[in-house]
């Protein structure tokens, strides 16, 4: 029945499709067409426990949507004077490696993966969990008993909660399965060492791991007769799953200056860049006894310009509130500074890890990448600068950096492969 209201000026005026949202209907209301399970059954252990790779293959069959890598420090006869920060199972990550059915084989280093999931997070409390159960910070006592670390691995099809979800990597359409592949630094390397009081050498840190496994998380048709290989000749068709990618990063070694300095940033692929990815770290805060694990600084009064062009520019430390109002939570962690007290043993202070963001695509959240599309920006033979201040003037700055690309995963034949 039509309404006999009269039409105000906010409905005339107003864009947009009239829809009834007071009774259900068809125009406002979804309904999933296949049926499915959810199931983390799927479990395979680390081949290497003492550092090196180990691979996970997951064989093709279900919907793959999540990956997280458990890792078991053992607990220590003598632990006075060792400590982990907080974070550590992704400090203990050298690379990770994956390759879907055929597809080329792509890396991310562990810092990557802790970046990419942090900023997926879709608020600042999710945010600070995940952190924490990526490695609890233990200190002296602590490491008596046996700590775990669980590692979200943020893959192009992982995202890390419920908003912004994408459906699951549909295994079932590959003649291989799902190869990766994580490589370990060595175990020691994460810890850090000092001599207690009265005691002639330092502690000796575990050598190994006491156990690693990674752990999958499936979704499985109800009714198998639904998967699409069953409907739809794979041999001659092709299914189109759009994903975001995270080029390997980059390291620069930076200059020893209090005031601005420039950087080229080269190695784009040919493809349509969302943003570009950055954080400092000061190679001091790994080198001495105490290890500041995960210790990323932003950098200020950031500008970025292409082929001439100014994009970003964040004077100050403006950065910080720009990427809040451009997603859900300012671009930071809650992580702790550890500080060996002789004759104490290790104190911390709560300090916030921090990065930038420097967007070219429209700030647009959806519910799943298939909602909408938004472009970046197609990188082609012009030249990137970057104009930053680090915190302090230090021979031992390094920036890090890493481009993110639109990018659509190409299901056909039996195989996968990556479109940019």
């Amino acid at each position: 029945m039509q309404s006999v209201v009269a039409e105000s000026t906010q409905q005339m005026l107003r864009p947009g499709k009239c829809t009834d949202i007071y009774y259900p209907d068809g125009e406002t209301a979804r309904k999933q067409c296949f049926a499915t399970t959810v199931n983390t059954r799927f479990r395979q252990d680390f081949s290497n426990l003492g550092g090196g790779s180990s691979t996970l293959m997951i064989p093709p069959s279900n919907g793959v949507q999540d990956i997280v890598a458990t890792l078991v420090m053992p607990g220590v006869s003598a632990p006075a004077g060792l400590a982990l920060s907080r974070g550590w199972g992704y400090s203990l990550i050298k690379s990770i490696n994956y390759r879907i059915g055929g597809s080329t084989d792509y890396s991310i280093t562990g810092a990557q993966c802790l970046q990419n999931a942090l900023r997926q997070m879709p608020d600042a409390k999710a945010r600070d969990d995940l952190f924490n159960f990526g490695g609890e910070e233990c200190r002296d006592a602590d490491l008596a008993s046996q700590n775990t670390a669980f590692v979200y691995l943020a893959l192009p099809w992982c995202v890390p909660s419920s908003e912004g979800k994408l459906p699951p990597l549909p295994t079932d359409l590959l003649t291989q399965g799902v190869q990766i592949r994580i490589e370990l630094n060595d175990i020691a390397s994460i810890f850090s060492i000092n001599t207690p009081q009265g005691a002639a050498t330092a502690p000796a840190p575990p050598s190994a791991l006491s156990s690693a496994w990674f752990t999958v998380q499936q979704l499985a048709l109800q009714n198998q007769g639904d998967a699409l290989a069953r409907r739809i000749d794979m041999t001659s068709h092709a299914l189109s799953y759009p994903v975001e990618f995270v080029q390997s990063e980059i390291a620069i070694p930076l200059q020893n200056a209090a005031g601005p300095q420039s950087v080229s940033l080269t190695g784009f692929r040919s493809g349509e860049v969302k943003s570009i990815e950055v954080f400092l770290t000061k190679g001091s805060d790994t080198a001495a006894g105490t290890k500041q694990l995960n210790a990323w600084y932003a950098p200020t009064d950031v500008q970025l310009s292409y082929a001439g062009q100014l994009f970003a520019r964040f004077d100050s430390t403006s950065g910080s509130l720009w990427n809040l109002v451009n997603s859900r939570q300012a671009p930071l962690v809650g992580g702790s500074q550890l500080e060996y007290v002789a004759g104490t043993g290790y104190t911390s202070d709560p300090v916030n890890y921090s990065w930038l963001s420097l967007p070219f695509s429209q700030t647009y959240t959806s519910e799943t990448a298939h909602s909408m599309y938004v472009a970046g920006m197609p990188i082609t033979n012009g030249i990137v600068n970057l104009t930053l201040t680090t915190p302090s003037a230090a021979p031992d700055w390094t920036l890090h950096v890493s481009y993110v690309y639109n990018s659509v995963l190409v299901f056909s034949q039996g195989t996968a492969e990556f479109a940019f």
